[in-house]
């Protein structure tokens, strides 16, 4: 039978000392917190009332010279300024005084006042495991993170022949019109100028660098471009995938890279089950998800493809780690609180907090797979 001075002592040491012991757990759940913290881009202790970064939208003008043309000099901002704000997420939980009394002895059939910790911390695990892919932009999500979709908003369709913007998404062309807001700057294909510089369409021809500076290219894997048996992403998903990454490619630095592709789970199953009838491709990659204990991983083209359980319905993703980055206020992502015992409550009160956001450097180095919009 538990003493009163074991009930003290749980109730004093439990929450904190677990979340000390175990804070490496949420990182290593999910896939792209495994991969942000193993490539050193989690960044503790963060001040401010939010934080800001410059983004790098063109170049300076470079002009011919035969060596004895006169030159002229002026000056040239290069730069955009994205900001964000720190967001977070609490999960709280009591014990009253009538209840642990209860709930002792023979009559303990959950130890709830011991078990507090594990259970705040796995409910704020669960949660944060699907915050990855938020659209902190949508009404409602005000004080939650900026995820994946908080910049992948589309406006109809990029015309396959000349680039214009089709305001209708047409299904013959393969990418969707970016448009959305992402940390103040606008995502949409040449907000701040700029053009293509041949004729034909983004991102399939050379364009100023200010022209898409930050926008994303969003594939739509039903498009007739990819000429499949069906117009599915069954019989067409290899197709949209190299179409997707291999434009990534523009980015041309090795921070900008694609790093990994991130599918839906029936999305995975489907692309799977079309490596099957091809040759399946084997993960040789020594530092990349299996060094992390994920098992759930194959390669195409040198990338690595898995899945995770809280992508959103019919959708995928191509992500640049070395473009991403978590930014959390506190000395470790989740920080306990309590307990506290309330006098009037006659109760013991716990908490489990976060103040944290994801950063994406740009969203031009990012690329979502998605059907035809309706």
């Amino acid at each position: 039978m538990a003493s009163s001075t074991d009930w003290a002592r749980t109730i004093g040491t439990t929450l904190v000392l677990h979340l000390k012991e175990e804070e490496l757990a949420t990182f290593r759940k999910y896939k792209v917190f495994a991969l942000l913290e193993g490539s050193g881009r989690v960044a503790m202790n963060q001040g401010g009332r939010g934080f800001d970064w410059e983004v790098r939208y063109r170049n300076q003008p470079v002009t011919s010279n035969t060596g004895e043309s006169a030159r002229v000099f002026a000056r040239h901002n290069l730069w955009q300024r994205a900001n964000l704000p720190y967001r977070g997420y609490s999960v709280t939980d009591m014990v009253t005084k009538r209840e642990m009394l209860e709930n002792r002895g023979v009559s303990q059939l959950i130890d709830v006042a011991g078990k507090m910790a594990s259970r705040l911390q796995e409910s704020m695990q669960e949660q944060l495991g699907q915050e990855i892919y938020v659209d902190g932009n949508l009404p409602g999500n005000e004080n939650r993170w900026h995820g994946l979709e908080s910049v992948f908003g589309v406006n109809g369709s990029v015309n396959i022949d000349t680039g214009a913007h089709e305001t209708t998404a047409r299904a013959e062309d393969p990418f969707l019109w970016p448009d959305d807001i992402y940390a103040g700057l606008s995502t949409e294909l040449g907000a701040l100028g700029g053009a293509q510089r041949e004729a034909g369409s983004w991102p399939y021809v050379p364009v100023d660098p200010e022209y898409d500076y930050y926008s994303p290219l969003i594939c739509n894997y039903e498009s007739s471009y990819f000429q499949g048996a069906n117009q599915t992403w069954k019989d067409q998903c290899i197709e949209a995938i190299r179409e997707g990454v291999q434009h990534a490619k523009r980015n041309d630095t090795k921070e900008s890279q694609i790093d990994l592709v991130l599918l839906n789970r029936k999305l995975y199953i489907d692309f799977l089950n079309r490596l099957d009838s091809r040759e399946r491709a084997i993960v040789t990659k020594t530092a990349g998800l299996r060094s992390y204990g994920f098992g759930d991983v194959v390669e195409l083209d040198g990338i690595e493809v898995s899945t995770e359980y809280a992508i959103p319905s019919e959708t995928g993703y191509a992500l640049s780690i070395g473009n991403m980055e978590m930014k959390c206020m506190e000395g470790q992502l989740m920080t306990g609180e309590g307990p506290y015992y309330n006098e009037e409550l006659q109760a013991h009160r716990y908490a489990v907090s976060v103040l944290a956001n994801l950063k994406m450097k740009s969203p031009r180095n990012f690329v979502k797979f998605s059907p035809q919009p309706a």
